[in-house]
């Protein structure tokens, strides 16, 4: 089995190729002098089980993998599977105003084309899925996340919303505690309130969860309300690390420890979900 990554996902299929002992591809990538992209995979695929990792967070990096899955296409492998640690251009996956695009099927529909099976982990939402034929399995990062915090003390596991409740409560599991998520309210399609509550935290060590913490204000709001209700010390940890405008740094300096997983490579990336998603593959052969 062979894995081919798009670049900025090197690390993450660097670690699923070391965890399963499987042989990783150079790919070449270049610019023409026009400024289009170039992208060659020089290993023979011809008749081979491959997995092509790719982001699609950024316009670039999605034009790169799909040349990508190309180029292992036209070599024509028995079976590719892509594994898309960060699924962006997923939030749009409905019609929510006439005359809006469908972004996350756009994305499903053309990443499909060409692969046999598309796997996740933690997308915003899986009704994306419906938009191909072509099995789709979302990878949960919550055990991986459960692991990273064993033995560090925590009383109970918060999740910012109702929408992370399951979340919690398998990371709650995991490591045998309570979980509970906060009650906020929408005010407009701007503005979220929290609304009031008696919060059983007093003493207690918190580790907030979530999928993706961009802007960081939902987590730094949760620590304000966890930390005026008595909470010892709060932890924060997610699955995808998007830190949009420093907020990394912000959540760090109202908290005890922020932690996010591999599939963006940030300087908080330290919770190993690559090697999770390689033993499930190689489970599911």
């Amino acid at each position: 089995m062979y894995i081919v990554s798009t670049q900025k996902t090197s690390d993450f299929a660097g670690k699923m190729a070391a965890k399963s002992m499987l042989h990783i591809s150079y790919v070449e990538k270049k610019r023409f002098p026009d400024g289009e992209m170039y992208i060659r995979v020089p290993e023979n695929l011809k008749g081979q089980d491959v997995i092509a990792v790719g982001n699609t967070r950024s316009d670039e990096e999605i034009l790169e993998l799909l040349l990508l899955l190309n180029a292992i296409e036209e070599q024509k492998p028995e079976r590719t599977t892509l594994v898309v640690p960060y699924f962006g251009y997923s939030r749009q996956h409905m019609i929510y105003k006439e005359g809006e695009a469908i972004s996350s099927k756009v994305l499903i529909r053309d990443l499909s084309w060409s692969v046999d099976r598309i796997i996740t982990v933690d997308i915003h939402d899986e009704t994306s899925f419906k938009y191909t034929d072509k099995e789709c399995i979302d990878f949960k990062a919550a055990r991986s996340i459960a692991r990273a915090h064993r033995g560090h003390g925590i009383d109970m596991v918060i999740a910012p919303d109702d929408g992370a409740l399951k979340r919690a409560e398998i990371v709650g599991n995991e490591l045998k505690i309570p979980s509970m998520y906060l009650h906020k309210k929408r005010i407009n399609s701007t503005t979220v309130e929290y609304e009031k509550q008696d919060l059983d935290v007093k003493g207690k060590n918190i580790l907030i969860v979530d999928d993706i913490i961009s802007t960081g204000g939902t987590i730094m709001r949760s620590a304000e309300i966890l930390k005026a209700s008595g909470a010892r010390k709060i932890f924060v940890a997610a699955t995808h690390g998007l830190f949009i405008n420093g907020a990394a740094q912000k959540i760090s300096k109202i908290t005890d420890g922020l932690s996010v997983t591999d599939t963006i490579m940030t300087d908080f990336s330290t919770i190993n979900v690559s090697d999770d998603v390689s033993e499930y593959i190689g489970g599911k052969k």
